[in-house]
């Protein structure tokens, strides 16, 4: 029997995929780090949100 060397390399790792589907589509991504997709997905919600509460007391300002 011979020993298995320590230096070897698996190249059998399969690319990892996540999907998020919207009413709009659905957003994929296979970077393999998830936890940066995931937080890009948080920040661009909480983007949103900042900028519809901003726009609804612009709107509650002008309203007569």
């Amino acid at each position: 029997m011979k020993p298995k060397p320590i230096n070897t390399l698996d190249t059998t790792l399969q690319s990892k995929k996540m999907s998020i589907e919207t009413p709009m589509g659905t957003l994929e991504s296979d970077s393999g780090n998830h936890y940066i997709d995931v937080l890009s997905i948080i920040f661009v919600i909480a983007v949103l949100y900042v900028g519809k509460k901003y726009l609804d007391q612009m709107i509650e300002k002008f309203r007569l």
